[in-house]
């Protein structure tokens, strides 16, 4: 079975006993504690060298690290910091490089860690993130005629090369589409006699819900569309 945290030690005493009994070749013991050849081997080798002791486990932290930074230049540093309390990483290393430049200095991240390990940095409060201002709910239909939708579907060209820009209304409520319509264009004008004969038909919608691309866009100070001003009253509200 496979050596877990809690009885590591107990594995290994007994996978030793067990070799030194000469009951069992090497393969079948690693087999049998669920481990390789290879570390079968290691421990082997250590319980030779070194008795029981040499089967606990040992720091697996490099024994030395090329990529420290010398105790020196961290001392360097620190002092410099302490004389200069505001100055940040950038400005302690632009300012260390001009007096020795013949120093190999670290880099301002790796500045950053040493002082922030040092005691020496206060940690910032996040700044919190503002957000913006909550739009209006919208309306939910919750019978048919309360809320139209409107919009055109894209645009592709038809057999001829022209292109086509699908209009489409639909009832929100009972998902009953009013009408589709191939138009020729995007403009304002010649949609106004499509959605008068859809009121004739079907009446008056509470509110009548469309994006802010054209032609539905409101280009007036006060937030009316085209639509909006072409319809008589009682009107609906858009959204």
């Amino acid at each position: 079975m496979p050596w877990d945290e809690t009885t590591r030690m107990t594995q290994r005493i007994r996978f030793m006993s067990d070799f030194e009994s000469c009951l069992y070749t090497m393969t079948e013991l690693c087999h049998r504690y669920g481990v390789s050849r290879k570390t079968g081997y290691k421990w082997a080798q250590r319980f030779c060298n070194e008795g029981y002791e040499g089967l606990a486990e040992r720091s697996r932290a490099p024994q030395h690290s090329p990529l420290r930074t010398p105790d020196e230049l961290q001392e360097a540093l620190v002092e410099l910091r302490r004389r200069r309390p505001t100055w940040g990483p950038r400005k302690l290393l632009a300012w260390l490089k001009r007096r020795r430049p013949e120093v190999v200095w670290p880099a301002a991240s790796t500045i950053g860690g040493i002082l922030k390990r040092r005691g020496m940095v206060e940690a910032r409060p996040r700044a919190r993130r503002s957000w913006p201002p909550a739009s209006p709910s919208l309306t939910i239909a919750e019978a048919a005629n309360d809320v139209w939708t409107s919009d055109f579907k894209g645009q592709f060209r038809t057999s001829d090369g022209r292109l086509c820009f699908p209009l489409t209304v639909a009832d929100e409520f009972s998902r009953f589409v009013l009408e589709i319509r191939g138009m020729s264009s995007v403009a304002a004008r010649p949609l106004w006699p499509i959605f008068e004969q859809l009121f004739e038909q079907y009446g008056l919608p509470q509110v009548m819900r469309t994006d802010n691309g054209t032609p539905f866009g409101a280009a007036s100070p006060g937030g009316l569309t085209w639509l909006s001003v072409l319809i008589p009253r009682p009107a609906p509200s858009f959204a």
